[in-house]
């Protein structure tokens, strides 16, 4: 059951009329969340999705990918972090972050951490805009041949079904 909300809620993103900005900023979002490796991180992040008006299915969709491209990059991630814990100007930066109530728990010290959250800060803009790009192109040339398969349909219908359960209630 939960496979099939799951499935029914990204038909719902890309063919309904759900903003492309909410939608590909959800994205780049989930993009941080799903890099980086520590729970207390991904806790933080997680409320950063829930502050913003994004789409919290694309986030969570683009999580799960980056997720499991996560563990090909994590040696990129360990260099790129070690390289910025080793900043001797950062030194006194890293211990008042250190010496903070709640920050030595998302463990940016570690440099696979911090490698992947300076990848995904990077990446932030770019996914956000190809999220966009690649929304917009699908909406335009993809969506009415979708709209016609057996799977989308039913989908379709439950979501519709869905719609009159609720305004029933």
């Amino acid at each position: 059951m939960f496979f099939l909300k799951t499935l029914k809620q990204i038909v719902v993103m890309f063919q309904t009329d759900i903003s492309p900005d909410q939608i590909a900023w959800g994205a780049a979002l989930g993009c941080i969340l799903g890099l980086v490796p520590n729970m207390m991180m991904k806790i933080v992040l997680f409320i950063v999705i829930m502050l913003f008006r994004v789409n919290i299915t694309a986030a969570l969709l683009s999580c799960a990918l980056y997720a499991i491209l996560s563990f090909a990059l994590d040696p990129l991630f360990d260099v790129i972090g070690f390289y910025v814990l080793n900043i001797g100007i950062l030194n006194s930066f890293y211990t008042w972050l250190y010496n903070l109530p709640v920050v030595p728990f998302t463990h940016f010290n570690n440099s696979v951490v911090m490698g992947s959250l300076i990848f995904g800060l990077i990446m932030f803009v770019p996914n956000g805009i190809l999220a966009k790009k690649v929304l917009v192109y699908y909406r335009t040339h993809l969506r009415d041949k979708v709209s016609k398969w057996k799977v989308v349909k039913i989908l379709s219908v439950a979501i519709n079904t869905t719609k009159v359960v609720n305004l029933v209630k």
